[in-house]
Order: C-alpha cells, then structure tokens, then sequence
C-alpha cells in the first residue's frame, strides 16, 4: 500500500526572487499568524507541488512565466521565523510568514524554464490568483515531462546564456544575434508595431517580424487589427508605403489551437508564419521564409 495514497498535487505562484530565496518552500508573509492562508491547511505531507515563478501581468504577460523545480511537502503549514537568506526579499520589512516546508521531488530543472502560462499549460482555466492552484496527478506529470523536455542548455542560448525574461530580453538576444538566426540584417528597429523590419536570407524582398514572448500575445496586444487579410502591414494603403508580410517570433509559440473545443482568431489566421525561437536554437535550425 503506498504510503501517501491520498497524495495532492498543486502549482505554487510565487514571485521568482522569492522562489530563488527559499525554493523548496511555499511561503506567504503577508498573512497574519492568526490567519492561515488561503489553501495552506490543504497541503500536508507527502502533497507535491510545481513552483510557478508568475508573470507580472497577467493581461499582457510581458515576463515570461518559468518553472523552477518540483517538490513535495515534508513539513505541513506553520507559522514562523523566516530563514535569513530570503529576508532581502521582503519587501516591507517581514521577518515572519507562513511557512511550508518540501524537498526536491525527482528530477530537477538546472535553470528555470519557460513555459506557457498555467491556463495553458493546464487547457483549462483556473483562478490566475490563487497561489495553490490545485491539479492532478496526470497534470502534474505532464507539466512535469514538457518542463524537463523544454529545457536548453544555457550555453547555446546567444548573447544571453540563459532563457530570455521578459519581451525587452528577447528583443536584445535578436538585436545581438540576428546572424545566427538566419536574418541578414536588421532595417529598422521600433517601439510601434512591428519590431523589426528584416532582410531574411534568401529571400529578395524586406519583412517584418513582430516579436512577443508568447505567440499569442500578438493578439492580446491588439496587433491583428494592423494587418490586413493577407497577413500584410499596412492595412491601409499610405502614399509612397509598400505593404510587406509580417511574421511572429516568438520564445514559446501557444496557439497551437490543439483543443478545437476553443473557438476564436488565431494568431496564424492572421500573419505569414510563427517562429518559435526556442525551438529553432534547439534544433540548430534558421529562420526559412
């Protein structure tokens, strides 16, 4: 008989410095010694959790949702001193929190790495902000097998040498190693839509890349209202303005639409193509329009 037969399985959103400062811990340092957080009773020994360092904004998720290890539950909620070494991370001066206490539960990633965000992750949605999200087994080894799958070796990421961030990241680690992407050379750079125009190797004509750390954040930004049906910026036509295609590249693409339960626009309804950057380093592949 096992010994956790009635074994729960949770993500735990944290900030990602306070999952660095004690990463084998759920913690929550805001709640009162009187008052129990939210979910806390629900995880006992033997209860394994996913840490979720969350993205800052939900709307417009400009930091890219990474995670940072698996662990189970070897010490129930408490409340109590907060180790030294997570003290900086406090930001209002706390030197006490609620505190559950785990150790690393199988294989571990060597750095954080990005993922979807958890309604993706999950194909389902969940109260985005909700600390323990509460999952199955089944969900929990899922995540668990595309996690360690997705992970790059920090050494083949350009410029970088890690995972990109957030959007500002991505657009540096492309600015300073365009060459190796298969983009000739960079045009233009813009804060407005599109990012980039680019001359791709092997192609004669310019095109734009509009880059997004989740593909489909390009129409969480509003972008697919700035081309038109053929996937062409300008939509409309401007005195002396050729329109050219636009392309994402994107750290991670999640508009796959694999659940055709889900009905609504696509982000590949609406441009040339989506290149996965993540996926193109990983496979030593090279942007091919």
């Amino acid at each position: 008989m096992t010994r956790f037969r009635d074994r729960k399985y949770f993500i735990v959103k944290h900030p990602l410095d306070a999952l660095e400062a004690l990463p084998n811990f759920i913690w929550n340092s805001y709640e009162q010694k009187s008052k129990t957080p939210r979910l806390f009773a629900r995880v006992k020994e033997g209860d394994r959790w996913i840490a979720f360092a969350y993205t800052t904004s939900d709307a417009r998720e400009r930091s890219l949702s990474l995670i940072t290890g698996f662990y189970e539950c070897t010490r129930k909620a408490r409340h109590g001193k907060i180790p030294k070494k997570a003290l900086s991370s406090c930001t209002k001066g706390e030197t006490e929190a609620w505190l559950i206490e785990g150790r690393d539960c199988g294989q571990q990633p060597g750095e954080p790495v990005g993922v979807p965000p958890i309604n993706d992750l999950l194909n389902r949605q969940s109260f985005n902000m909700a600390t323990l999200v509460p999952i199955s087994a089944q969900e929990f080894e899922k995540i668990r097998t595309y996690t360690l799958k997705a992970e790059l070796n920090p050494d083949i990421i350009p410029f970088l040498g890690r995972e990109p961030k957030s959007e500002q990241e991505l657009v540096a680690l492309v600015s300073n190693s365009y060459e190796k992407l298969g983009i000739e050379r960079i045009v233009r750079v813009q804060t407005r839509f599109p990012d980039f125009l680019v001359k791709i190797k092997g192609k004669a004509d310019e095109v734009f890349l509009e880059l997004e750390l989740y593909s489909k954040n390009f129409l969480a930004h509003g972008h697919a209202r700035h081309v038109d049906d053929k996937g062409c910026f300008p939509k409309k036509s401007e005195r002396n303005t050729e329109k050219k295609p636009v392309a994402v590249l994107c750290w991670i693409d999640n508009d796959k639409g694999k659940n055709p339960k889900k009905i609504g626009l696509k982000v590949r309804d609406c441009v040339h193509r989506i290149y996965e950057l993540q996926s193109l380093i990983r496979d030593g592949r090279k942007i091919r329009w």
